[in-house]
C-alpha cells in the first residue's frame, strides 16, 4: 500500500452535514442512497442514534466518507437491509481508489473483519479491498435489474422480446381513452402509497412499522425539496389505481417502491404505472431506469438486464 494513503478518523453523522453535502456534489456518480439526507432520515427514524462514520482526509481536506462503523471487531455498512438497496462511498471524483486504499489500510492495521452489504459489484471498495487484503470474500447477493433507456419509446418497445412487447402494448391500449392518467403527487400523498402497498401485498403491512412510515415520510419531504422525488399515481377517474415511489438523479431513475389497488386488476395497474413512468423517463431524457434490489419477473419483462449486489466479508 502507498505510504501516502488517506488518513482516517470517525465523526458523528450530524457533525458532517456541510462536509457531506460538499463532497456529494463532487462525487463521480452520486446516488440518493449515499446522500446525507438519506442517512439523516435513517438515523432519526430507524437507527434511533447518531452513528459514527468513517472519514478519509488527505492534505487536511476530506476526500471521502464511507458510511460504515466498527462493531464487534468488524467494519459494517450503516443501514438497514429492509430499506437499503445500495450503499457505497462518497468521494471527490478521482479519489475513489485512494479512499479504498485508506479503508484497506485501516482494516489491515486494526486487524478488523468485514461485513459490507449491499455494494455494487463495481464499487471501488470491492476491488480495493479484494486486491489489497487477504481473506476477503466477495459474495454475489441480490439481483438488482437495470434498464438502459433509448431516446424514443418506440425504440424501447422494439427492444423487448416479442411476447413482452405484445403484452405491454395490449395493457397500454386498455387504458387509452378511458381517462386513466399518470400524475405527479406531492409528499403529503405518501399515505396513498402506504394504502396501496398494503392492498397489493399483505406482507407490506408488517413491513410498514411504526418507524418505517416516518422514514418514508421524511424521505418524501427531503427528496421533494431537493428535486429528487418522483412519486406518481395512476388515476382511474379520480381514484389512484397504482403508485410508484422513485427518485431521479444524474440521468437515472431509482424505483424504490410501488403499490396498486387490486380492484383495478383488469387494468394491470402495477405494470402499467411503471411502464408509463418509463415512457415519461424516456421523454425527459433519462438514461437508466434502475429497478434496485429484487429479481421479480416483471422487471425483466420490462427489459431490464441482470445486475447483482455483493457482500464483502472477511
Amino acid at each position: 500500500m502507498s505510504a501516502r494513503a488517506c488518513a482516517w478518523k470517525t465523526e458523528r453523522l450530524s457533525a458532517l452535514e456541510k462536509v457531506w453535502h460538499g463532497l456529494f456534489a463532487l462525487t463521480r456518480r452520486p446516488t440518493p442512497f449515499v446522500s446525507y439526507e438519506w442517512f439523516a432520515a435513517l438515523a432519526r427514524c430507524i437507527l434511533k442514534c447518531d452513528p459514527e462514520v468513517l472519514v478519509f482526509v488527505e492534505d487536511d481536506a476530506v476526500t471521502g466518507i464511507v458510511p460504515a462503523g466498527i462493531a464487534d471487531g468488524k467494519l459494517k455498512m450503516i443501514g438497514d437491509e429492509r430499506v437499503t438497496d445500495m450503499s457505497g462511498i462518497v468521494s471527490t471524483a478521482g479519489h475513489e481508489e485512494r479512499v479504498a486504499e485508506g479503508f484497506a489500510r485501516l482494516v489491515d492495521e486494526r486487524g478488523l473483519g468485514l461485513d459490507l452489504f449491499p455494494l455494487e459489484a463495481g464499487s471501488p471498495l470491492v476491488a480495493g479491498l479484494r486486491d489489497r487484503l487477504t481473506g476477503v470474500v466477495v459474495e454475489k447477493k441480490d439481483a438488482c435489474p437495470l434498464l438502459a433507456l433509448p431516446q424514443k419509446w418506440d425504440d424501447y418497445l422494439a427492444g423487448l422480446d416479442a411476447k413482452a412487447r405484445h403484452e405491454l402494448r395490449r395493457k397500454m391500449r386498455k387504458i387509452n381513452g378511458d381517462g386513466t392518467v399518470l400524475q405527479d403527487v406531492s409528499p403529503r400523498d405518501i399515505e396513498i402509497l402506504f394504502r396501496l402497498m398494503v392492498l397489493s401485498d399483505r406482507g407490506k403491512d408488517e413491513f410498514l412499522t411504526a418507524d418505517m412510515r416516518p422514514f418514508f415520510r421524511e424521505l418524501a419531504e427531503v427528496f421533494g425539496r431537493s428535486g429528487w422525488l418522483r412519486m406518481r399515481a395512476l388515476l382511474a377517474g379520480q381514484r389512484p389505481a397504482g403508485i410508484v415511489l422513485a427518485f431521479g438523479l444524474q440521468g437515472r431513475i431509482y424505483l424504490y417502491n410501488m403499490g396498486f389497488d387490486p380492484e383495478y386488476q383488469d387494468l394491470s395497474p402495477g405494470i402499467v404505472t411503471i411502464a408509463l413512468d418509463i415512457r415519461s423517463a424516456i421523454d425527459e431524457g433519462y438514461r437508466y431506469y434502475d429497478f434496485l434490489r429484487g429479481g421479480e419477473d416483471y422487471k425483466y419483462r420490462l427489459g431490464a438486464v441482470d445486475r447483482q449486489t455483493v457482500r464483502v466479508a472477511r
